[in-house]
Protein backbone atom coordinates (compact mmCIF):
# COMPACT_ATOMS: atom_id res chain seq x y z
CA UNK A 1 0.00 0.00 0.00
CA UNK A 2 2.91 2.12 0.48
CA UNK A 3 4.77 1.58 -2.36
CA UNK A 4 1.24 2.69 -4.36
CA UNK A 5 0.67 5.90 -2.40
CA UNK A 6 4.44 6.78 -2.90
CA UNK A 7 4.23 6.37 -6.41
CA UNK A 8 0.68 8.70 -6.75
CA UNK A 9 2.63 10.94 -4.75
CA UNK A 10 5.68 11.09 -7.46
CA UNK A 11 3.24 11.09 -9.96
CA UNK A 12 1.40 14.38 -9.02
CA UNK A 13 3.97 15.78 -8.11
CA UNK A 14 5.66 15.63 -11.27
CA UNK A 15 2.24 16.49 -13.14
CA UNK A 16 2.03 19.49 -10.78
CA UNK A 17 5.49 20.43 -11.47
CA UNK A 18 4.83 20.17 -15.03
CA UNK A 19 2.36 22.62 -14.98
CA UNK A 20 4.32 25.51 -14.17
CA UNK A 21 4.20 25.51 -10.09
CA UNK A 22 7.57 25.99 -8.36
CA UNK A 23 9.95 22.51 -7.09
CA UNK A 24 8.58 23.59 -3.51
CA UNK A 25 5.13 23.93 -4.33
CA UNK A 26 4.60 20.74 -6.41
CA UNK A 27 6.93 18.83 -3.14
CA UNK A 28 4.13 19.86 -0.55
CA UNK A 29 1.77 19.63 -3.15
CA UNK A 30 2.88 15.52 -3.31
CA UNK A 31 3.23 15.41 0.16
CA UNK A 32 -0.34 16.35 1.29
CA UNK A 33 -1.41 13.83 -1.81
CA UNK A 34 0.53 11.34 0.16
CA UNK A 35 -0.90 12.19 3.23
CA UNK A 36 -4.20 11.77 2.39
CA UNK A 37 -3.79 8.47 0.31
CA UNK A 38 -2.93 7.33 3.58
CA UNK A 39 -5.28 8.52 5.98
CA UNK A 40 -7.11 6.09 7.77
CA UNK A 41 -11.01 7.69 7.68
CA UNK A 42 -13.54 4.99 6.98
CA UNK A 43 -14.37 2.13 9.72
CA UNK A 44 -17.44 0.72 7.75
CA UNK A 45 -17.66 -0.88 4.81
CA UNK A 46 -20.91 -1.04 2.74
CA UNK A 47 -22.72 -3.03 -0.08
CA UNK A 48 -25.77 -3.70 -2.23
CA UNK A 49 -26.52 -6.70 -3.52
CA UNK A 50 -23.39 -7.79 -3.06
CA UNK A 51 -20.88 -5.34 -4.25
CA UNK A 52 -18.72 -3.40 -2.21
CA UNK A 53 -18.74 0.28 -2.36
CA UNK A 54 -15.01 1.84 -3.24
CA UNK A 55 -13.76 4.99 -2.83
CA UNK A 56 -11.59 6.45 -5.90
CA UNK A 57 -8.25 6.73 -4.41
CA UNK A 58 -7.29 9.46 -7.04
CA UNK A 59 -9.85 11.89 -6.26
CA UNK A 60 -9.48 11.35 -2.64
CA UNK A 61 -5.39 12.00 -2.88
CA UNK A 62 -5.94 15.19 -4.63
CA UNK A 63 -9.19 16.55 -2.63
CA UNK A 64 -9.21 14.62 0.64
CA UNK A 65 -12.20 13.03 0.26
CA UNK A 66 -13.88 11.04 -2.04
CA UNK A 67 -17.52 9.69 -2.10
CA UNK A 68 -18.14 6.04 -2.16
CA UNK A 69 -19.39 4.16 -5.39
CA UNK A 70 -21.19 0.72 -6.38
CA UNK A 71 -19.26 -0.04 -9.99
CA UNK A 72 -22.46 -2.13 -10.94
CA UNK A 73 -25.58 -1.57 -11.17
CA UNK A 74 -28.22 -2.93 -8.67
CA UNK A 75 -32.08 -3.86 -8.25
CA UNK A 76 -34.67 -1.83 -7.66
CA UNK A 77 -34.55 -3.52 -4.21
CA UNK A 78 -31.59 -4.13 -3.49
CA UNK A 79 -29.77 -5.95 -0.29
CA UNK A 80 -28.24 -3.59 1.64
CA UNK A 81 -25.23 -4.86 4.16
CA UNK A 82 -22.46 -2.97 6.00
CA UNK A 83 -19.65 -4.05 8.47
CA UNK A 84 -17.15 -2.49 10.93
CA UNK A 85 -13.73 -2.62 9.74
CA UNK A 86 -12.89 -2.08 13.34
CA UNK A 87 -15.47 -2.64 15.47
CA UNK A 88 -13.06 -0.99 18.28
CA UNK A 89 -13.25 2.47 16.96
CA UNK A 90 -17.24 2.71 17.29
CA UNK A 91 -17.95 2.11 20.81
CA UNK A 92 -21.35 2.50 22.09
CA UNK A 93 -23.87 2.87 19.13
CA UNK A 94 -27.12 4.51 19.91
CA UNK A 95 -28.45 5.28 15.86
CA UNK A 96 -28.59 3.99 12.80
CA UNK A 97 -29.76 5.54 10.14
CA UNK A 98 -30.30 5.56 5.84
CA UNK A 99 -31.24 8.10 2.88
CA UNK A 100 -31.56 6.84 -0.36
CA UNK A 101 -31.58 10.32 -2.73
CA UNK A 102 -32.46 10.39 -6.19
CA UNK A 103 -30.43 12.17 -8.91
CA UNK A 104 -31.82 15.84 -9.46
CA UNK A 105 -30.05 18.21 -11.98
CA UNK A 106 -27.10 17.47 -12.43
CA UNK A 107 -26.77 16.33 -8.21
CA UNK A 108 -29.02 14.85 -5.65
CA UNK A 109 -32.31 15.78 -4.65
CA UNK A 110 -32.17 17.54 -0.91
CA UNK A 111 -35.12 15.63 -0.09
CA UNK A 112 -35.03 11.48 0.35
CA UNK A 113 -36.71 9.25 -1.76
CA UNK A 114 -36.46 6.59 1.52
CA UNK A 115 -35.63 7.38 4.93
CA UNK A 116 -34.96 4.44 7.30
CA UNK A 117 -34.78 4.61 10.98
CA UNK A 118 -35.10 2.09 13.61
CA UNK A 119 -38.53 1.15 14.90
CA UNK A 120 -37.64 1.16 18.44
CA UNK A 121 -35.59 2.78 20.57
CA UNK A 122 -32.25 1.09 22.04
CA UNK A 123 -29.90 -1.50 20.77
CA UNK A 124 -31.90 -4.38 19.99
CA UNK A 125 -33.58 -2.06 17.45
CA UNK A 126 -30.86 -1.09 15.39
CA UNK A 127 -29.29 -2.59 12.08
CA UNK A 128 -26.69 -4.81 12.75
CA UNK A 129 -23.26 -5.46 11.32
CA UNK A 130 -22.49 -8.51 8.93
CA UNK A 131 -26.31 -8.96 8.30
CA UNK A 132 -28.04 -8.79 5.07
CA UNK A 133 -31.01 -6.21 5.04
CA UNK A 134 -33.50 -6.43 1.95
CA UNK A 135 -34.42 -2.94 1.62
CA UNK A 136 -37.44 -4.00 -0.63
CA UNK A 137 -39.09 -5.53 2.69
CA UNK A 138 -37.41 -3.90 5.60
CA UNK A 139 -40.55 -2.13 6.71
CA UNK A 140 -41.42 -4.74 9.10
CA UNK A 141 -38.21 -4.22 11.40
CA UNK A 142 -37.26 -0.25 10.26
CA UNK A 143 -39.65 2.56 9.77
CA UNK A 144 -39.42 3.48 5.54
CA UNK A 145 -41.10 6.42 4.80
CA UNK A 146 -41.36 7.65 1.10
CA UNK A 147 -40.26 10.94 -0.03
CA UNK A 148 -43.72 12.42 0.59
CA UNK A 149 -43.15 11.01 4.20
CA UNK A 150 -45.82 8.35 3.90
CA UNK A 151 -44.76 4.67 6.04
CA UNK A 152 -44.00 1.93 3.61
CA UNK A 153 -42.94 -1.58 3.74
CA UNK A 154 -39.89 -0.82 2.18
CA UNK A 155 -37.95 0.34 -0.91
CA UNK A 156 -38.86 0.51 -4.69
CA UNK A 157 -36.01 1.65 -6.38
CA UNK A 158 -37.04 3.33 -10.36
CA UNK A 159 -34.94 1.44 -13.12
CA UNK A 160 -32.04 3.20 -14.85
CA UNK A 161 -31.60 5.89 -12.50
CA UNK A 162 -28.66 7.05 -10.63
CA UNK A 163 -29.37 7.95 -6.46
CA UNK A 164 -26.83 8.86 -3.61
CA UNK A 165 -27.22 6.74 -0.59
CA UNK A 166 -26.33 7.98 3.15
CA UNK A 167 -25.87 5.75 5.68
CA UNK A 168 -24.59 6.89 9.53
CA UNK A 169 -23.94 5.46 12.60
CA UNK A 170 -23.79 7.20 15.66
CA UNK A 171 -22.24 6.69 19.15
CA UNK A 172 -19.07 6.95 20.72
CA UNK A 173 -17.88 7.43 17.39
CA UNK A 174 -20.14 8.21 14.39
CA UNK A 175 -19.31 7.82 11.10
CA UNK A 176 -21.10 8.36 7.56
CA UNK A 177 -20.66 7.23 4.14
CA UNK A 178 -22.17 8.82 0.61
CA UNK A 179 -22.41 5.87 -1.97
CA UNK A 180 -23.25 6.44 -5.54
CA UNK A 181 -25.22 3.97 -7.41
CA UNK A 182 -27.44 3.04 -10.36
CA UNK A 183 -30.31 0.71 -10.63
CA UNK A 184 -30.60 -1.83 -13.73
Amino acid sequence: MMKKTLAVAILAGMLIGSSGCSATGAAWQAAKIGKNMSKKDNYLTLSLDGMEAKQNKFKKGFSGYAKFKIKGTVSTSPTFRFAFADPTKFGRITSTNMQIHQAFEADYSHQAEYSITPRGSGPESLMKPDRAYNLGSIGGEMNVLDFERNSVGGVTLKPGLDYMLVFSISGDRSETMQVLFSTK
